[in-house]
């Protein structure tokens, strides 16, 4: 059994990116709610705290994201590292997403009661998501931040690989990053586990070469880098391309026509054509 025995009968997947993002604030517990039952896997991102908590945040600060600016604890940079879980704790994680409607939706959907009424996300533990992961049946694709220059640059990995492991959730989950040393890493920690090489800037040379040095089963390229070619050298040789980030009907039909296994989107309903 692994990630991708279950989708076994499915050609192609959707990814919920940071949960469904375009109509609930990304990486909450009401986004990754507001995905079952819509998407085929949830995408998350995994930080750390001063004490070692592993969170669900996409940034390395609390700026973008919190209403970090409001509470007198916090100094700029406001970077997550810097305080404890039980400080963050205490942000509100989702109000500025009614505010921003970033993706225009809350308004066109008439979601603005809806929001306004559900109770203020906080930031959520790895091992809560895992927990709702597991009780829901839900795969999920964990993306471990890249901690260089961090306490938690050489650990991070075993950290995340070891609630991973404790929820013996194993089989559910996909491991990415983009910081590929880390992936070894998880490889020589759990080497059962599916992982994935993120890349946003350059192509590899030899890539196929190079995914099977890092052992991964998949290749996650921004869709800037994603080729017909490329999609059709990475299927000859078993390996998953799987795209981000999605947000148009017409390159989500295009890319799924040219082999692509599974695309990240913010738009699980509604996607503009």
């Amino acid at each position: 059994m692994s990630f991708w025995d279950h989708f076994k009968n499915k050609a192609h997947l959707i990814a919920a990116h940071r949960g469904n993002r375009s109509i609930r604030a990304e990486n909450t517990m009401s986004a990754f709610k507001e995905s079952l039952g819509k998407a085929d896997f949830i995408e998350l991102d995994v930080n750390f705290t001063k004490d070692g908590v592993a969170v669900i945040i996409h940034d390395d600060t609390l700026l973008r994201t919190s209403n970090v600016t409001d509470n007198a604890l916090f100094k700029k940079p406001y970077n997550v590292v810097d305080y404890t879980f039980d400080e963050i704790n205490k942000l509100d994680f989702s109000s500025w997403f009614l505010k921003k409607d970033p993706f225009g939706m809350i308004k066109k959907d008439n979601l603005n009661k809806e929001i306004e009424s559900a109770e203020i996300q906080r930031i959520s533990k790895l091992s809560e998501v895992l927990q709702f992961a597991k009780i829901n049946k839900m795969p999920l694709n964990v993306e471990i931040k890249d901690m260089t220059g961090t306490s938690f640059d050489e650990n991070a990995p075993k950290k995340v690989v070891n609630l991973i492991d404790e929820f013996d959730m194993i089989n559910e989950v996909l491991i990415s990053s983009f910081n590929h040393s880390y992936i070894k890493k998880v490889k020589k920690l759990l080497p059962s586990i599916d992982t994935a090489a993120l890349e946003d800037k350059k192509v590899p040379k030899n890539l196929v070469s190079y995914l099977k040095e890092l052992d991964v089963s998949a290749y996650h390229p921004h869709l800037s880098l994603v080729t017909k070619e490329l999609v059709f050298k990475l299927n000859q040789n078993n390996l998953y391309t799987n795209v981000y980030t999605v947000n148009s009907t017409k390159t989500k039909n295009m890319l799924f026509s040219e082999g692509v296994k599974a695309i990240f989107t913010d738009y699980l309903e509604n996607m503009p054509e």
